[in-house]
């Protein structure tokens, strides 16, 4: 694979990492703020506070007084505009036409830098996310990860909900919001990533102008994942629904270990794309579920795999047995060649269509940076997704599926007692 992409690092002298990467083939740019703080940087007190402050970012600024204001100048230069909240971190950006790129700048550092977190925007802005933890309780296909990765990790932070709980998010103040602020938006933390239509010496000119003033901080500080598990757990949650929600993962690797290469090639094999085998059996040879597959995590000191599915209530049992053969078989019998040589080509083919958008480069770029310390590119990945070997993923899949080692959410019309028979299906 050869991407044709030069990426470039500056380091400015307050902390800031400004990534550069000039695309040619397009007219836009897109610029991301990352910050080095989320979810597991929080205390329990203020769970859900980094998804407050993302909403509250785009809420006004000293420059630009009310959302309104600030939405009207996207909107006029007919930009996308964003953000999201993970685990690690927090991510803002703007996607518009390359002449647009100091605008796109200076609203992105003007939210970063000057927000107002006026009194009543955030007592309706508390009501708005109040209402999107209720929906996704209310979906259980995105309400079984939360109670997943809280099985995952019982007593760390990775385990908490993104969102937090409504009645935390609600008792949320704007001194609150300063604090964190304070707290995590500095220097140190952060990474900007610009790619598209433009160049190096532009974009360091222009991040140095707009987002002078920046306190240069310490990094954020998170409890480490101390993995004690000795058996399977369950968590069962009822709902009355006509679909069984599961997710089944164990531990994984975390993203400065070489072995993620090989758990990547796996995850694609087992449950990657219409045609891996989670995918074959549990829908196409069994008729279980709409949906099935496979995914990975990963974080700076842990990560995971997982398999998930909607399952026919009537053959539940029929489902979890069938991931659970799949498992045994990744563990026990060698993968083909051709199995692998497919997962490959699949990974650099998916891999390749991602650099076409200057939005997906950025954010590769970034995600990169922030949990690894360095930029991999593309090129780079995908050299070592070709390394993988059929005793690579052997030794991965032996090492990562044991029993004692599964955690199984599952959402639908089960009583206390289904918990227990859950339980005993779990054998890899």
């Amino acid at each position: 694979m050869n991407s044709k992409l030069t990426y470039h690092k500056t380091t400015l002298a307050n902390g800031v990492r400004v990534i550069t990467v000039p695309m040619k083939n397009t007219s836009a740019v897109t610029s991301i703020v990352f910050v080095k703080t989320g979810s597991r940087h929080e205390y329990r007190k203020e769970n859900g506070i980094s998804h407050v402050l993302e909403h509250m970012l785009f809420q006004g600024t000293k420059k630009r007084p009310d959302k309104i204001t600030l939405k009207r100048e996207l909107d006029r230069i007919g930009a996308q505009s964003n953000a999201y909240t993970s685990q690690d971190h927090t991510a803002y950006y703007v996607k518009a036409d390359a002449k647009h790129l100091d605008l796109s700048l200076d609203i992105l550092s003007d939210m970063y830098l000057h927000p107002l977190f006026k009194k009543e925007a955030l007592e309706k802005e508390r009501r708005v996310v109040a209402e999107e933890i209720h929906m996704v309780k209310d979906t259980p296909q995105r309400q079984v990860w939360d109670n997943f990765y809280q099985l995952l990790y019982p007593d760390n932070s990775l385990g908490w909900s993104i969102a937090g709980p409504a009645k935390t998010v609600l008792s949320l103040t704007n001194k609150d919001l300063f604090s964190y602020l304070a707290r995590g938006y500095v220097a140190k933390n952060t990474v900007i990533v610009v790619a598209g239509n433009t160049n190096e010496r532009q974009v360091i000119t222009k991040v140095k102008k707009y987002f002078r003033g920046m306190q240069k901080g310490r990094l954020s500080a998170y409890a480490p994942v101390s993995d004690k598990q000795k058996e399977a757990r369950v968590h069962s949650e009822y709902k009355k629904i006509g679909q069984a929600h599961l997710v089944v993962g164990v531990p994984g690797y975390s993203a400065l270990d070489k072995r993620r290469y090989a758990l990547d090639v796996l995850s694609a094999i087992l449950g990657g794309y219409s045609s891996s085998r989670l995918v074959v059996s549990v829908r196409d040879d069994l008729g279980l579920a709409y949906y099935v597959g496979a995914d990975v995590n990963y974080h700076e000191d842990t990560g995971s795999f997982s398999a998930y599915a909607g399952i026919n209530l009537r053959n539940i049992d029929l489902g979890i047995t069938a991931i659970m053969k799949e498992f045994q078989k990744a563990a026990t019998r060698p993968i083909t060649k051709k199995e692998i040589d497919d997962a490959k080509s699949h990974i650099e083919g998916a891999f390749s269509l991602r650099l076409e958008a200057s939005d997906s480069v950025a954010v590769g770029a970034g995600w990169s940076e922030l949990m690894t310390g360095r930029i991999e590119t593309p090129d780079e990945y995908v050299k070592n997704i070709k390394k993988v070997s059929a005793e690579d993923l052997q030794a991965v899949a032996k090492d990562i599926f044991k029993t004692e080692k599964l955690n199984f959410a599952i959402i639908g019309p089960f009583q206390k007692k289904d918990a227990k028979r859950f339980q005993s299906l779990l054998h890899i």
